[in-house]
């Protein structure tokens, strides 16, 4: 009797802090940010709003034609869009508003862009998105419309694509 006594204690501990730790992970997927209610109008004179694509795994980059970064990222984007939006991926290119419309226009067209790009003339779409300032930055939204991150600099693409690849993401 006091061997099995002896063994409640132990897994009582466990299953209170079983318990506590998906608590926390609840409490903390619940409280991460939700992306702002924004639409976007692209060169093509398309509108996207946001809240259209819940459902889907969005990543909104801001970049520059300036910006040797963003440059050397757009094959990336270009493959990795082509790769999973077929599979619920949405990808946003906002050019900031330094760009001039026929900078941002040349570039899309000689490049061939497969993904919306949207001219951010005003500057409230960066203002937006936590005031998006640096190029890139790039903030990836999850099916339910939460943030799930915001990068400045460089996107990673290998944990990208582990993270798209996830069972269920797209």
């Amino acid at each position: 009797m006091a061997v099995s006594r002896n063994l409640w204690i132990p897994l009582a501990v466990l299953a209170v802090l079983g318990a506590a730790v998906v608590s926390y992970a609840l409490t903390q997927r619940a409280a991460a940010p939700v992306a702002p209610t924004m639409s976007f109008t692209t060169l093509d004179g398309r509108h996207i709003r946001l809240e259209d694509l819940h459902g889907k795994v969005v990543m909104v980059t801001f970049w520059a034609t300036s910006c040797p970064i963003c440059m050397g990222e757009m094959p990336d984007l270009v493959e990795t869009y082509r790769r999973y939006q077929p599979r619920g991926f949405e990808l946003i290119t906002v050019a900031m508003a330094y760009d001039t419309p026929e900078q941002v226009r040349n570039f899309a067209g000689s490049r061939g862009l497969p993904f919306p790009v949207v001219l951010d003339a005003s500057g409230a779409l960066a203002r937006s998105f936590d005031d998006a300032k640096v190029v890139p930055t790039t903030f990836l939204i999850d099916k339910s419309g939460k943030l799930v991150s915001k990068t400045l600099g460089a996107v990673d693409f290998s944990k990208l694509r582990q993270y798209l690849d996830a069972p269920l993401r797209v």
